[in-house]
């Protein structure tokens, strides 16, 4: 990609035009060119079909338009200082137990029309919502998508802008360029969204503007646009601990030692495992805010190892996957146990009863 300035050190005959830089920065093909997002296919068979390019007469300006191209891109590699002109951005956010992640390259409007049929962004044309390499969107966990169901994975996000109504497509191979057609084989999932008025943004950009217990809001912002996508989060199934006797080795009270931070020293809590129905509970029995804090012991890996996880105000329970609570097993019943976090110990505790 070519960066301003560095141009200026051409003859004015072969300096690079606005018209030169449209048809470098081209966003994306044209819908119209496309058969269903993707490659052409032969209905009756699951070949691709190659389409021949129609052949064309090279003329003198074409020559020199190319090699005014070349000498503007050879210029431009000494201009360090400036940087790209799209620059690279990852924004992450995670929701309960689930983590999205979006990685783009964030496009400068610098007084373009950015949408439109005179557009940056023209309509009709499918966009990979950025510029240099497709946007990506990753979870970790299946989560729903406007209502729709999206596996855990990575996918490059791709969109058929139109006035009123635009079109996502969510595809699983993600590493693609902006210019690259997407495969209508390869799609994940399809959905329709309205594009909203925003106060002007200069720099395209992805943010993370609300949330509210399992769910989100990821929005696109460039110009005076804003396209908002809501995410709403799937708490992960809970296992069961039907044989009573196998509750039984954990049930107890437990002193648990909490370190203490910049300088303070270590304090105690009191808590009891207890059993609720085919569950284990976490309850701490000192705080005054323990009705608050009851956590289900969620059975995780080895039949001493537990996750936590905590009800919400909406009745589901939502795991924190990045503590593990490890019992220490004595004659196949509970001493203590150990809260690592991503394998390191946190706080250790020991039966008092």
């Amino acid at each position: 990609m070519m960066t301003g300035g560095c141009e200026s050190g051409l003859p004015p005959s072969h300096r690079v035009t606005a018209a030169d830089r449209s048809r470098v920065a081209a966003v994306g093909p044209r819908a119209s060119e496309t058969l269903a997002w993707g490659r052409r296919s032969d209905h009756h068979t699951s070949q691709s079909t190659t389409v021949p390019l129609p052949r064309r007469r090279v003329t003198r300006s074409t020559i020199a338009s190319a090699a005014a191209l070349a000498l503007a891109c050879l210029g431009a590699l000494p201009c360090r200082a400036q940087g790209r002109l799209s620059e690279k951005a990852v924004v992450a956010q995670t929701v309960k137990s689930t983590t999205i992640t979006v990685e783009y390259y964030r496009p400068v409007a610098r007084g373009r029309t950015l949408f439109g049929d005179s557009g940056v962004v023209e309509r009709g044309r499918i966009w990979a919502l950025g510029a240099n390499w497709a946007t990506t969107l990753e979870v970790d966990h299946d989560i729903f998508v406007e209502g729709k169901p999206l596996p855990k994975g990575r996918y490059s996000l791709w969109a058929l802008v139109d006035r009123d109504v635009w079109t996502l497509s969510f595809h699983r191979t993600w590493h693609l360029f902006h210019m690259a057609r997407p495969d209508s084989t390869d799609e994940q999932l399809r959905l329709t969204v309205r594009p909203d008025s925003a106060a002007p943004t200069e720099i395209l950009t992805f943010d993370f503007p609300e949330i509210q217990g399992g769910e989100t809001t990821l929005r696109m912002r460039w110009g005076r646009l804003a396209i908002p996508l809501h995410l709403t989060m799937i708490a992960p199934p809970l296992k069961l601990l039907t044989d009573r006797a196998e509750r039984a080795r954990y049930l107890g009270h437990y002193d648990l030692e909490v370190k203490g931070g910049s300088g303070e020293g270590d304090t105690h809590v009191l808590l009891d495992v207890a059993e609720v129905s085919d569950t284990l509970h976490w309850r701490d029995t000192t705080n005054p805010f323990a009705p608050l804090r009851d956590f289900m012991l969620n059975p995780a890996g080895p039949d001493n190892e537990f996750t936590r996880a905590l009800r919400s105000a909406d009745g589901q329970y939502w795991t924190d996957a990045d503590l593990a609570v490890v019992f220490q097993l004595v004659s196949g019943r509970a001493e203590g146990f150990e809260l690592q976090r991503d394998g390191t110990v946190v706080s250790r505790a020991k039966r008092v009863h």
